[in-house]
């Protein structure tokens, strides 16, 4: 399991359309160090399950650290939370 750290900038939810499920998301913004040294900012925006979203609509403005997993298809990539840690857990690791 791979872990992101970023500032929460925004959480928001989506509701369900004729094409999406309804969805909850949070957006992170984090430091992503370049290969010369430099660091340039990054935002993510990552689907999580009701009960990690509600944690987080407090947390607007801190820095977390969020479990993630990531995959490549047509030469993206793509982040998703880990529906296990729900599971296993219950809530958003500290």
């Amino acid at each position: 399991m791979y872990k992101v750290t970023g500032q929460i900038i925004n959480v928001f939810h989506s509701p369900p359309s004729e094409k999406y499920d309804e969805s909850w998301k949070v957006q992170l913004l984090g430091d992503s160090a370049l290969v010369d040294g430099q660091v340039k900012k990054e935002m993510l925006t990552l689907t999580v399950p009701r009960p990690i979203f509600e944690q987080l609509q407090s947390q607007q403005g801190k820095t977390v650290t969020i479990p993630i997993g990531f995959y490549v298809k047509n030469n993206m990539l793509v982040t998703f939370y880990p529906k296990h840690e729900v599971a296993s857990k219950g809530s958003l690791p500290a």
